[in-house]
């Protein structure tokens, strides 16, 4: 396996730049303006974009940029704040709503319209636990906190214009974690140890004041469009051939699955309300977990020797779950055809980073960046550079089995011309 990744690496141009660790990875908490509202796991940060301007010496003037994995949409706001025009598109409605309330134009009536919102009289709602067809829903909240909640969300759902509606749905979801009995933790969600016992009125005022003075201090008038869209049928999606530039994070293939992660988000905030309509949202998603639609099959064969050689490695294994090396096969399978679709749809000149991790399963790296890098030199894409920005934590028991070759459990960021 060493002398085929080797070989990859030999014939793209891999670079290292650790400073930029940083950036790809935002470990720290986010006190930036818009993405200060509410904690989204593995995003970047808004200075990453910022970077990639001067490292392809990107015109600003009468560009179109695009991330097709938006998520929070840090690439989006970092695009207003130089000027720019967006496109972002993401399957997580959730993902959806705090990208286009972080990126959209609000008149003065409708910030004044939040700002007067009044909190409502509590009032018991003695089945209040029943409203949600989600069996951990009595350890989630404290039926008081639960009961504010939906006497919140029966006021916002009462009112007419749009803008100011999304404003304070998306205000009380950000609060949701904090005054919840559970936090984000790994692939999923974990029960504090200690609980706070966070009153939701009193964090949904605090919270709306950070929200507004946000929007209230944003001063670039340039446009974006968010698309909730399923990404594998990207070729739907019409943008006029008119990017210019695309930076963008898919999901790793590391077995994480976002929707779990977000969970509470989603279902208290009315996105999806039984197990079927969450199921059906990992079964539209990037094959990169084992909760999407890992049992597809499929005879495409794709352009990469080095993708080859890791399902040779990775079939001959005995895995925890079955299912893993379909899982990573279709993962490159599907992001090809995402990239092929990609290369039609941006101008000629067009500027592409991609931001990716890479992961191992028993012992044999996927060394997602060189994959990917093979598979867009495949599809006619010029490999400029492979950055490393970051040597990726990994426990002793995985240190085992994988030796010197732990070097390639790495993030790093593509980028394509």
């Amino acid at each position: 396996m060493k002398i085929f990744l080797e070989n990859s690496e030999n014939n793209l141009n891999v670079n290292f730049n650790l400073k930029l660790g940083e950036l790809v990875h935002n470990f720290k908490k986010n006190d930036d303006k818009f993405q200060r509202w509410i904690y989204y796991q593995e995003s970047f940060s808004t200075k990453l974009l910022d970077w990639f301007l001067k490292y392809e010496n990107i015109n600003k003037k009468n560009s179109l940029f695009l991330d097709p994995f938006c998520g929070s949409g840090s690439s989006l706001v970092g695009a207003q704040k130089n000027g720019i025009d967006a496109i972002g598109i993401d399957l997580n409605p959730l993902s959806c709503l705090i990208s286009e309330v972080k990126t959209n134009t609000y008149k003065l009536s409708e910030i004044e319209a939040c700002k007067n919102f009044k909190i409502p009289k509590f009032k018991k709602i003695d089945n209040v636990y029943s409203y949600y067809n989600l069996s951990i829903v009595k350890k989630i909240f404290s039926k008081k906190n639960l009961i504010k909640i939906n006497l919140i969300k029966i006021i916002i759902k009462k009112i007419k214009n749009e803008n100011v509606k999304k404003i304070l749905l998306l205000n009380l979801i950000c609060i949701l974690e904090k005054c919840s009995n559970y936090k984000k933790g790994g692939n999923g969600i974990k029960r504090r140890k200690k609980i706070e016992n966070l009153d939701v009125f009193v964090e949904f005022k605090k919270s709306l004041k950070i929200v507004l003075a946000d929007i209230e201090s944003k001063k670039s008038k340039s446009k974006c469009t968010i698309y909730n869209e399923d990404i594998k049928r990207f070729e739907d999606i019409n943008l006029g051939n008119k990017v210019s530039f695309s930076l963008f994070s898919p999901p790793y293939v590391n077995c994480f699955d976002y929707f779990e992660v977000y969970k509470i988000e989603l279902w208290f905030g009315d996105f999806i309300n039984n197990y079927d309509q969450l199921k059906l949202l990992r079964k539209k998603a990037i094959t990169s977990n084992l909760n999407a639609d890992v049992k597809q099959k499929t005879d495409q064969i794709i352009s990469s020797k080095l993708l080859i050689k890791t399902m040779a490695y990775l079939n001959k294994q005995k895995h925890w779950n079955k299912n893993i090396p379909n899982m990573v096969n279709l993962y490159f399978i599907e992001m090809h055809n995402f990239l092929s679709s990609l290369k039609k749809k941006i101008k000629k000149d067009s500027k592409i980073g991609i931001v990716v991790g890479n992961s191992s399963y028993q012992g044999v790296p996927v060394a997602t960046d060189l994959i990917l890098g093979e598979i867009a030199q495949s599809l006619g894409f010029k490999v400029k550079e492979i950055i490393v920005t970051r040597n990726n934590e990994t426990s002793s028991q995985q240190y085992k089995k994988i030796g010197n070759l732990i070097k390639y459990i790495r993030e790093s960021i593509i980028i394509l011309e």
